[in-house]
């Protein structure tokens, strides 16, 4: 079952970050927590949240972003994590981008692998800013005399 603050795996009855999704649940629609969750059930919708813990029984079928994931079940979507681990389990369809990579042998990855090298390299940034062009001038400030025409 989808609950905030339940206990199960990975969480405490008393932690108001921890959310969990059921093997026997399947959500229709998007999630999107600022902390843990930890998914058996099916997800087709995009996941974004702080920590993804996702067990051999979880599927997505969207895009996943996480501060932190280890994926175990199944990916239909890209896949976008700081730290990433990946099972022996885990099968992805997508597009991975990560900035420290895990991958247990018999993992089965259909994509591509791009490494993020962190906000030093403007990745983040790139994300969160809009980039504003300010176009060059089309003359100069003071018009070509006769003789630079020569």
């Amino acid at each position: 079952m989808f609950s905030l603050g339940a206990k199960g795996p990975g969480g405490s009855a008393g932690d108001p970050n921890f959310s969990f999704v059921g093997g026997e649940v399947h959500v229709t629609g998007n999630i999107d927590t600022p902390g843990r969750l930890h998914l058996d059930g099916k997800v087709t919708g995009d996941v974004r949240c702080g920590t993804l813990v996702q067990g051999t029984s979880g599927e997505v079928r969207g895009n996943i972003v996480a501060g932190e994931a280890r994926l175990a079940g199944l990916v239909d979507g890209a896949v976008e994590a700081g730290t990433l681990s990946l099972e022996a389990s885990a099968r992805v369809t997508g597009d991975v981008l990560y900035e420290s990579l895990s991958v247990a042998s018999g993992a089965e990855v259909e994509g591509r692998f791009k490494r993020r090298r962190g906000e030093a390299d403007g990745s983040g940034a790139a994300r969160v800013a809009k980039v504003v062009v300010t176009p060059a001038p089309l003359f100069a400030a003071e018009p070509p005399t006769a003789e630079a025409a020569e």
